[in-house]
């Protein structure tokens, strides 16, 4: 399998929204929403560029 990387375009709106229902996502048990432990990964590491992306998520 090749490392080429996949780059998903959204909206500032779109992302802020993405990003609350992965953290809500991550806050319940995982096992029971997503059957597959390799999709964990990914919903982690898209959650956490997405926390990087959007500063005012921890803005006061």
């Amino acid at each position: 399998m090749s490392d080429s990387q996949v780059t998903i375009k959204l909206t500032s709106d779109e992302a802020l929204v993405l990003s609350h229902w992965l953290e809500k996502l991550q806050m319940t048990d995982l096992s029971r929403v997503v059957d597959d432990p390799a999709v964990w990964a990914p919903i982690h590491r898209i959650a956490g560029t997405l926390d990087k992306a959007l500063p005012e998520l921890f803005a006061p």
